[in-house]
């Protein structure tokens, strides 16, 4: 699996695209007279006569191109790591990325970010455990290359995702401007990436409470 380089971005910059109509002129000599002639045919009246435009030729109706759908995400399922759980809409409080408010049955999807369908890349948070319960993404350490993970939109279509990138980083060097903005990815692929935490535990609270050191990062690309 492709691992992403480290670059600790936290500014993400939305390129802007222009279109460029250019216009090609040929050269004339400046002393040739404007035609100002009417057009005439060299041919026999016999050769003049005009062939009728065939009648078979077969009518071709443009494919127009589907819109993405834009309803709700409803559910994310990845069988081989023990996902099955409804999403919530998450986004920013003050600086910070949120976490799901229901945190031991809720994936969230930053809504700030890109949505699936979109040929972007959405991005997904959930927890390992919480006080003591797993949370959706207790087994996300144990994906493996090609494991499947979809997305199935309220009242709208299934997205099916394969795993291509697993990364644990220590938490004050999470590149998550990058992992945001995906500049790797290729044109053409959609993404989604999975956080959560993970790796080294720190107790701080007697009865065993505390936070991890680590976070776990999931990349899959759709697949249809």
């Amino acid at each position: 699996m492709r691992v992403l380089p480290y670059i600790a971005i936290f500014v993400f910059v939305a390129g802007l695209s222009l279109l460029v109509a250019g216009f090609a002129f040929s050269n004339e000599s400046a002393s040739a007279p404007a035609a100002t002639a009417a057009p005439f045919d060299h041919r026999t009246p016999a050769e003049a006569t005009p062939t009728e435009a065939p009648t078979d030729v077969p009518t071709v109706t443009p494919t127009a191109t589907p819109v993405p759908f834009d309803g709700p995400l409803a559910r994310m399922v990845a069988p081989e790591v023990g996902i099955d759980n409804a999403i919530e809409e998450i986004g920013k409080t003050g600086n910070q990325l949120d976490t799901p408010k229901d945190a031991v049955n809720k994936v969230g999807w930053y809504y700030i970010y890109d949505k699936p369908g979109y040929g972007g890349n959405a991005v997904f948070a959930a927890h390992v455990n919480y006080n003591f319960k797993n949370g959706p993404f207790a087994n996300l350490a144990k994906v493996k290359p090609g494991d499947q993970i979809s997305i199935q939109m309220d009242g709208g279509p299934t997205y099916a995702y394969e795993v291509i990138f697993y990364q644990r980083y220590d938490v004050d060097k999470i590149p998550m401007g990058e992992l945001i903005d995906a500049p790797q990815k290729p044109a053409g692929d959609e993404w989604i990436t999975l956080i959560t935490c993970g790796g080294r535990f720190q107790a701080t609270e007697p009865n065993g409470l505390g936070h991890y050191l680590d976070r776990d990062v999931v990349i899959a690309r759709r697949v249809s």
